[in-house]
């Protein structure tokens, strides 16, 4: 079947996908070793897949192995990483003759975390990847039904008035760089039962409803995606559309949504492994913890059929901890371009800002800025707060620093500057980065 035809198709194969995918959930909700059981299923058709895709089969020769060497998740380590510049170049060198891919889904990366990627889809792997988004309020069991529920969205893409992209009703969507006013009345108008987006546009509603007393729709559930959640802004996101609706939707454009943590159950995410084979690179125990590892996230997206990709370098060090041999992200620490450098070549990550930001639950947003190796500057935002109470959190954030920072003399000291604002607004890319650092 053309790839045209597919695209008029898509609701159908949306329909067909969530179908399949909602019985693995139900089951594995009660037997999370199933998890396992689905996974092994899908691995065993991928892999004869991808064998027979020149890219791959050189991948398995140069690591002298076959298909038949590669039957669990874990098994996918036989074969080398793929870095996001080895994927661009196949992409490209794919894809000269753009006529030839006209009929793909079509779309481009943030460039967030650096170069955009351009991206071709085939239409059943946009289907499984909108199902998957789906699964996600699915699983937090609030009583929304992707057939008949009503959906509001902010991306970062162009405005875009309704468009029925799935099963239920139509989709409202919104770019997530329009204004806050603009934002929470189109949210107000489409009253929706699942609202998701980028976390700066889901915070931005949610800030600008609570400082002019405006009331926002209450939905079934609130998919957060894209960028991680601290917790002053699950605190106001709880505030604002009320509690217990919050949840967090993990992935990347390349390859869809991949984990999910639960509204109950904040932090833990829930891999869907039945669609992706989630491994770490550069793999490290937790000291004190068992089953608990750290590295950077390594991803098989089992449902990308077009381009595949097979142990994809994400570019985020996360933590993976296994219950009963099911890998749950525990911890996201954050991508491994988002630091604060040293002169000596060492960095200070996520976890470290968290810690100087940690119980300041009167700031509504932050940014860190790195000017030099040794001048750092807090960009905060809040609204009618008090000179005095400024200056507090000014000296607790200044020796919460000096302690994690350390004045040494190993340059690692740091000078470091405030500004303040009511509202920090997001990047071209729709995205709020929390570390930016301007050292080449």
């Amino acid at each position: 079947m053309s790839n045209a035809l597919n695209k008029k198709l898509l609701n159908l194969y949306v329909f067909k996908d969530l179908i399949k995918r909602k019985k693995t959930l139900k089951r594995a909700v009660k037997d999370p070793a199933y998890w396992i059981t689905a996974q092994n299923k899908e691995i065993a058709d991928f892999v004869k897949y991808i064998y027979k895709i020149p890219f791959y089969r050189k991948r398995f020769d140069e690591a002298g192995i076959g298909p038949d060497d590669i039957k669990t998740g874990e098994d996918f380590k036989k074969l080398p990483p793929l870095t996001k510049e080895e994927y661009r170049a196949w992409l490209l060198e794919e894809t000269k003759d753009k006529n030839a891919y006209k009929d793909w889904m079509h779309r481009q990366t943030t460039g967030s975390s650096g170069t955009p990627l351009d991206l071709y889809s085939l239409p059943t792997d946009r289907a499984a990847e909108i199902a998957n988004l789906f699964r996600c309020a699915l699983l937090q069991d609030k009583g929304y039904n992707p057939f008949t529920g009503r959906i509001f969205s902010t991306m970062v893409p162009k405005p875009k008035a309704k468009k029925k992209i799935s099963i239920g009703p139509t989709n409202i969507q919104k770019s997530s760089i329009s204004e806050p006013d603009e934002l929470v009345e189109a949210y107000n108008d489409a009253r929706p039962d699942f609202y998701y987006g980028n976390k700066t546009a889901v915070l931005m509603i949610a800030q600008y409803a609570l400082e002019h007393n405006i009331k926002l729709h209450t939905p079934k559930c609130v998919g957060s995606i894209s960028e991680a959640l601290d917790d002053n802004a699950r605190r106001m996101i709880n505030k604002a559309y009320g509690p217990g609706r919050l949840f967090d939707i993990y992935g990347c454009a390349e390859v869809g949504n991949f984990a999910v943590d639960r509204a109950s159950e904040p932090g833990k995410h829930l891999i869907w492994n039945d669609t992706h084979v989630a491994n770490l690179y550069n793999k490290k125990a937790v000291e004190g913890q068992d089953n608990a590892y750290t590295g950077q996230l390594m991803l098989t997206s089992l449902i990308h059929r077009g381009f595949p990709l097979v142990n994809y370098i994400v570019g985020d060090t996360v933590e993976i901890t296994y219950e009963d041999g099911v890998p749950y992200i525990t911890r996201i620490l954050g991508r491994t371009n988002d630091v604060i450098k040293n002169a000596d070549g060492s960095s200070f990550k996520w976890m470290h800002i968290n810690r100087i930001m940690f119980g300041i639950t009167d700031i509504t947003q932050f940014r860190i800025v790195q000017k030099t190796y040794t001048d750092l500057t807090f960009v905060l935002a809040s609204q009618d707060m008090s000179d005095e109470r400024k200056a507090e959190i000014e000296d607790t954030i200044t020796k919460r620093a000096r302690e994690i920072f350390g004045e040494d003399m190993n340059k690692k000291a740091k000078n470091i500057t405030f500004e303040w604002h009511d509202r920090i607004p997001p990047d071209p890319t729709g995205k709020i980065r929390i570390l930016v650092s301007e050292v080449k």
